[in-house]
């Protein structure tokens, strides 16, 4: 009897290592350089108030910009809607993109409504203050500047271009940029799906073991 118990524990500590180290063997690496960057924030939609810990579970994508953007901002919003099209409707319905103006001077939430409907109506388009964006250029590392007194109404806003990958925790996982394949980047939300989905077996079988 004793030793019957004993078997089924030494088991079950086997089967959770074995999980536990399939689950360090799964997600993508993440690069050094990418730890502690990133972290929750809450903005202005069209809709009303949006929080990053709004989509915990789901893998996701942010890219910051302005829509009066000439180049980079209309590709990169092209290649991460490419990207959404070409997923499953299961996969779709596990991943969210964000697309935060640096210039809410000119780009209102129903504007950038709007205009990130045109590329694809999964695309959230988020703005805030100027201080609120300062400070969550600090905490993505990421720059951005607004002409202080721009002499002309077109004026243009240089910012940082990269597009985050952010896991189910809402951790920075890759970067990439508006040149970046959308099939590159459609594997990279795969895997993190794939990773997300392995953890969450491990969170459920921890909870049944409780």
């Amino acid at each position: 009897m004793w030793r019957g118990a004993m078997w089924v524990v030494v088991m079950l500590a086997l089967s959770v290592g074995a999980l536990t180290c399939f689950i360090q063997h799964t997600e993508p690496d993440v690069p050094a350089y990418l730890r502690g960057m990133g972290g929750d924030f809450t903005l202005r939609s069209a809709h009303g108030p949006v929080s990053l810990h709004d989509f915990r579970g789901k893998v996701g994508l942010l890219y910051f910009g302005y829509t009066h953007c000439p180049d980079a901002c209309p590709m990169a919003l092209s290649v991460i809607a490419r990207a959404l099209r070409g997923m499953s409707a299961a996969q779709r319905d596990r991943v969210y993109a964000l697309f935060v103006s640096v210039d809410p001077k000119r780009d209102t939430p129903e504007h950038l409504q709007a205009y990130t409907a045109f590329f694809d109506r999964r695309i959230i388009g988020l703005t805030g203050t100027t201080r609120q964006l300062t400070a969550l250029a600090v905490k993505y590392r990421m720059d951005f500047e607004v002409p202080q007194a721009p002499a002309d109404a077109a004026y243009t806003v240089r910012h940082s271009r990269f597009i985050y990958l952010l896991d189910a925790e809402g951790r920075v996982v890759a970067l990439f940029d508006e040149k970046t394949p959308s099939a590159r980047l459609r594997r990279a939300l795969r895997r993190w799906l794939y990773a997300a989905s392995v953890r969450r077996m491990w969170k459920d079988t921890q909870g049944e073991r409780r």
